[in-house]
């Protein structure tokens, strides 16, 4: 006779082994455990990673360039190429550009551009993320003179409300350090535009660094280094961004123009410090051809980058920092597009 097979098994040992049919497989137990694993990383990464990367892209996005007069707004080829340069701002990322709609004359008046308009329509058209503001080049003399600056101020109200741009850019040169016509062409801008338009100014390196170990290039005029105090009094003015023109710095090596735009940064970044005030930080990189003090072999898209990060990197308040900008989009080559889209963008 047969005997029935036990649903118990006996080990060598003499110890019942229990049959485990009924209970998951080990397979189960270790998915779960695998799981719980990638949903720890998952929100290590969310919580620490993922900010990181968001602060580096947002400064990214609103990188910005610069369209002269000539020959963007007096000829119709530039509303016809429209297209595909708006395709390159944002395969480039650039969110903002300044257009010169007008150039003054000799006798002190300010011719339109034609073709202003319609350009800056096409550029929006083909980008509609895209602001376009109205670049209004004026020196420090130009400024103290009331009628230029009543001649400024009308193109301005054209451009905002007649044209649809976004806002003005008041591109001062030669603005000495406590300059009251400086101050007070701001405010009128900023009355002019209201405040939904985006009101951007320009602000000169520091020609005499306060740091003794940043490099003195081209030091003619010291009165256009401004101080702390002039610095902090244009970032109160209700100005939605300052971007320092750091050029022209009469360097003879990239090494110290890179320690020379770091300082930069840093300076104004430290000078508006704890301001309660919503203005933002851009650094212009220069890519025009060789002028005074300004060496294109020296003064590199790829030094002023490092500068840049250095500069970032030492800012007491990162939040204000709101990208870069090629100064100008007429004189950046091939190479430089290259450069910029590898060393900043991180870009192919």
């Amino acid at each position: 006779m047969r005997l029935k097979r036990s649903s118990r098994a006996y080990s060598r040992r003499g110890h019942v082994r229990v049959d485990e049919g009924g209970k998951w497989p080990r397979w189960v137990g270790i998915a779960f455990a695998f799981a719980a694993i990638v949903s720890a990383v998952a929100l290590l990464i969310a919580e620490f990673v993922v900010p990181l990367l968001e602060t580096r892209t947002s400064a990214f996005q609103n990188n910005r360039t610069w369209f002269e007069f000539d020959p963007w707004t007096v000829v119709p080829d530039g509303v016809q190429s429209a297209q595909a340069i708006a395709e390159r701002l944002r395969d480039n990322r650039i969110g903002t550009v300044y257009l010169e709609a007008a150039a003054w004359l000799s006798d002190g008046t300010l011719q339109e551009g034609e073709y202003a308009a319609a350009f800056a329509h096409e550029l929006r058209a083909h980008y509609p993320a895209l602001k376009v503001l109205v670049w209004v080049r004026m020196s420090g003399e130009q400024i103290a003179d009331e009628a230029m600056r009543e001649r400024a101020i009308k193109l301005v109200q054209k451009a905002v409300f007649e044209w649809q741009f976004d806002g003005v850019q008041l591109n001062g040169y030669a603005i000495v350090n406590g300059s009251e016509s400086y101050v007070q062409m701001i405010r009128t801008l900023r009355e002019t535009i209201g405040s939904d338009a985006l009101l951007s100014v320009t602000a000169p390196p520091d020609r005499i660094p306060a740091d003794p170990d940043v490099p003195i290039g081209l030091s003619v005029a010291p009165e256009l280094t401004w101080d702390v105090n002039y610095k902090q009094r244009i970032g109160l003015l209700l100005v939605d961004e300052i971007v320092i023109m750091a050029y022209a710095a009469g360097l003879a090596d990239s090494a110290a123009f890179e320690t020379w735009v770091a300082y930069q940064l840093e300076s104004y970044a430290g000078a508006l410090s704890g301001l309660e005030s919503r203005v933002k930080l851009a650094v212009a990189l220069p890519t025009f051809d060789a002028a005074p003090g300004h060496d294109p072999a020296v003064e590199t898209v790829r030094a002023a980058v490092r500068g840049v990060e250095q500069g970032r990197a030492r800012m007491v308040d990162g939040d204000r920092f709101d990208g870069v900008g090629l100064y100008i989009y007429s004189a950046t080559d091939s190479l430089e597009w290259a450069i910029y889209r590898n060393a900043w963008l991180g870009l192919d």
